[in-house]
């Protein structure tokens, strides 16, 4: 279940279904066989890496819009208590370099205020139910997968979406430094984690490039992410109830909070920098070489 171009698709078309298809038999399989929380994770995971797959093909693919938005609604669907979850990872990972002595000393009733939340969530969803109505629309999406057109072929088809991740991603780093805010490093981790995704998709035309710039913007989605994570962590901690008593360890687990986001800041943005160093345009132009090349060389 390679998530990558192969010499042996013939086409783009094929490869897109192929990778498609791949993605939803895993996801299917995962559904049969795995506990209930793996499961939801291997879908949704899926469901990402379908959305990257036809973005990347996005201008030459009519039915981009409905195919996005069904993946996009399937993993929603499943993502009951993930938010409740990430706050008690973000926790443990914030506090588990800190002493939990002085201002911190009183930090585990947030913890388990925090673990009060996640089983109110658990208790109202129907996590079986999401996972059978999921498992019903992924064999819906597979059947149509097989009427999928795309409008060009060959590097017709993949340019222009390369293209365009790219400039939105270069964008959202300039917003980045000119408005800091939470939402704008959320949105910039939205575009690396495209262009990971289609970095991983052209493993095959260069490995020994790929490779390193796929391992390189996985480490920038990941930091990233955790910057997500805690300001969301900052905002649950800004609308704890004012008579929980939890306002001192709160406004503790806010410092160390802001304080590491900081760093996250500090390392974040010269790694973006120069994953994205290169015009668009030209790294378009570059990697439409490095497929020329390899299609030329698999076809000999």
């Amino acid at each position: 279940m390679a998530y990558k171009f192969k010499a042996s698709d013939g086409s783009v078309q094929r490869a897109v279904r192929r990778i498609a298809r791949e993605q939803i038999d895993g996801a299917l399989h995962a559904i049969e066989t795995k506990d209930r929380d793996t499961a939801r994770h291997e879908v949704r995971k899926a469901c990402k890496k379908i959305r990257a797959l036809v973005r990347l093909v996005r201008p030459a693919f009519s039915d981009y819009s409905s195919e996005n938005a069904e993946y996009r609604d399937i993993a929603r669907l499943l993502a009951g208590g993930r938010d409740a979850r990430v706050l008690i990872d973000t926790f443990d990972k914030l506090t588990g370099n800190v002493s939990a002595d002085g201002d911190l000393a009183d930090s585990p009733a947030v913890r388990k205020h925090l673990e009060q939340d996640l089983a109110c969530v658990e208790q109202g969803a129907s996590a079986e139910t999401h996972l059978h109505e999921a498992r019903a629309r992924l064999q819906k999406a597979r059947k149509r997968i097989a009427s999928w057109q795309l409008d060009e072929e060959e590097w017709a088809a993949l340019g222009p979406g390369l293209g365009k991740v790219l400039r939105r991603a270069r964008k959202a780093r300039r917003k980045t430094s000119d408005d800091p805010a939470p939402v704008q490093f959320h949105e910039l981790r939205k575009r690396i984690k495209y262009h990971w995704y289609h970095a991983r998709l052209f493993k095959s035309v260069w490995p020994e490039m790929m490779k390193p710039r796929a391992a390189e913007l996985s480490r920038a989605a990941d930091l990233l992410g955790l910057h997500h994570d805690i300001s969301v962590f900052e905002e649950r901690l800004a609308r704890l109830p004012a008579d929980s008593g939890l306002a001192e360890p709160a406004g503790a687990l806010l410092t160390v909070a802001m304080e590491r986001r900081g760093e996250l800041e500090s390392e974040i943005a010269p790694l973006v920098g120069r994953l994205l160093a290169q015009e668009p345009g030209a790294l378009v132009d570059h990697w439409r070489a490095l497929w020329c090349i390899w299609r030329a060389e698999r076809a000999s």
